[in-house]
């Protein structure tokens, strides 16, 4: 039909109990979904988490079919009358949004109708490795205060006197490691790593940890060697401000 291409760049309007209704993400304009009878999609969810895969059944109107659907924000598959979307936000923590299109036609492709649906999508921290055994692998810092994961930390600790970090094979024996290297990373610096060759932190990473003013996750992270064994471990510490 003559003018099909330009469906997308036209004013839609959609009228539902006498009123009108009109959506501009953009320059092309959607119908929201569920708001026609045209087409249905159960469960009726507005917030999904994030990297995990939902089912959906999809219901048309007699003589309409589903000519693309369209997820700005993860993956969707489409199975006949099933739908499933993942959700892959880049965010860390907190809340994300993500759109779905549905591109509907009728069986002889006359007419096109485009439909969407906004989720709220929870997104979790990172998560770091963890160990299950809290008693091994031991980190301290100044060979006193020991690094406990999720745990919290004084900002003092980490930039007084050019702080050192120990490791130990487990808190049984105190099996000791040579550090090698320590790496510090600051969640509200993401891509940013401040890393030392040896057991004390860098310069640069003390001069980031100074500019904390409210809790603040970081990362540490301690690659230490004993004979032929290296070990590696991840820690996450809140440091505060006393």
């Amino acid at each position: 039909m003559k003018g099909l291409a330009r469906i997308f760049f036209v004013l839609l309007v959609f009228f539902a109990g006498g009123k009108a209704y009109a959506q501009k993400p953009g320059r092309e304009l959607y119908l929201p979904m569920n708001s026609g009878s045209n087409i249905k999609m159960t469960p009726r969810l507005d917030t999904i988490d994030n990297r995990t895969e939902y089912e959906f059944r999809i219901k048309l109107a007699p003589g309409l079919k589903v000519s693309q659907f369209l997820f700005e924000g993860g993956l969707a598959i489409q199975n006949d009358s099933v739908l499933v979307i993942s959700a892959s936000s880049r965010k860390n923590g907190g809340f994300d949004t993500a759109t779905l299109r549905v591109i509907v036609t009728s069986v002889a492709g006359s007419r096109i109708w485009p439909f969407q649906k906004e989720f709220i999508v929870r997104v979790p921290e990172k998560a770091f490795p963890t160990i299950r055994n809290s008693k091994t692998n031991v980190v301290m810092v100044n060979d006193k205060v020991v690094l406990e994961r999720n745990g919290s930390i004084a900002k003092d600790l980490l930039i007084a006197n050019h702080p050192y970090v120990t490791m130990y094979d487990n808190a049984t024996n105190m099996n000791k490691f040579e550090v090698k290297q320590v790496t510090v990373s600051l969640m509200e610096k993401e891509g940013k790593q401040y890393i030392s060759k040896g057991d004390t932190l860098s310069s640069e990473a003390i001069h980031e940890i100074k500019k904390i003013r409210k809790p603040t996750p970081v990362y540490i992270r301690v690659e230490g060697k004993n004979g032929k064994s290296t070990k590696t471990v991840w820690s996450r510490i809140v440091v505060y401000n006393e």
